[in-house]
């Protein structure tokens, strides 16, 4: 079944003020954690609640996992019911990067059984269309219902490691040619990509002005770029969230896509680390 994927900033704006839609600003900067939040404050959609990337769609980083794991079940459970969420809401997400944060909030919402839309454009499309924007924090009224959470579509570093060997799936890498060929890596101790894996920087699904290609363009692309390959994919990118917005393009073409390698590079980079201190030891 089609996952529901894009929503335009003419159609928000009709459904805005509905009592089941729930609007969540996802806007998140990598070089400064707190930027968001102060974006939002500056200036939001109306009623939209903001949603911290790093402490709310990731659990806290250990020594073996990737920048960005998921957070617990119950922790989600909690949240989504804090934001006001139910099996009834209508959810919209946005950022101001073409949806490569939104994204992953979508990822983990859809597969709830929620009904999850990213926002064409994002925080720009809104105000390039000139409508209103509000400064005052919004607080969502708590949900009577806890949605029951669970991550079907996770896949883990033992999944990868094992596919080495039975190569059950095809890994596909989201972020910039430059860090797939192991060059200008600044993120991660070690660069390059997972062995086997092919590259589709999520760049790639979007137009010059920051909104998703066409169903029809992104089929084809991605026609192109996995031809006659029969097994699943799964996305990967630096540490989980990028490679959600390589699943939205998909669906966004009427093309299968589910599956995400939360720990991603910056899991894989320290398990590379971990064999070369052992072999040295």
């Amino acid at each position: 079944m089609a996952l529901p994927t894009m929503i335009t900033v003419e159609t928000l704006q009709e459904t805005l003020n509905q009592s089941d839609v729930v609007v969540l600003d996802c806007r998140f900067y990598l070089t400064d954690h707190g930027k968001g939040y102060q974006e939002y404050l500056l200036g939001h959609i109306p009623g939209a609640i903001f949603v911290d990337l790093h402490t709310e769609l990731a659990g806290k980083e250990s020594d073996t996992s990737g920048r960005h794991p998921l957070p617990s079940e119950q922790v989600l459970a909690n949240s989504i019911q804090n934001w006001g969420i139910d099996t009834h809401t209508q959810v919209i997400v946005y950022d101001d990067m073409g949806g490569a944060i939104a994204a992953r909030a979508w990822w983990m919402l859809v597969q709830q059984g929620i009904e999850v839309y990213v926002l064409d454009g994002g925080f720009p499309a809104w105000t390039a269309s000139a409508l209103s924007i509000e400064t005052q924090e919004h607080k969502a009224v708590i949900a009577k219902e806890k949605i029951e959470v669970s991550y079907p579509w996770f896949i883990s570093e033992e999944n990868v490691a094992e596919n080495l060997v039975t190569e059950q799936f095809q890994l596909v890498d989201s972020r910039d040619n430059a860090r797939f060929q192991g060059l200008n890596e600044t993120m991660d101790p070690v660069a390059g990509h997972i062995p086997g894996a092919l590259n589709r920087p999520f760049t790639d699904n979007l137009t010059d002005a920051g909104t998703m290609k066409s169903p029809l363009l992104l089929a084809k692309e991605w026609g192109a770029l996995l031809g006659e390959i029969e097994i699943p994919i799964v996305y990967y990118c630096g540490s989980g969230v990028t490679a959600c917005h390589n699943i939205l393009a998909m669906n966004h073409a009427g093309l299968e896509a589910k599956h995400v390698y939360i720990g991603s590079w910056s899991q894989w980079a320290k398990r590379i680390q971990r064999s070369m201190s052992e072999s040295n030891e």
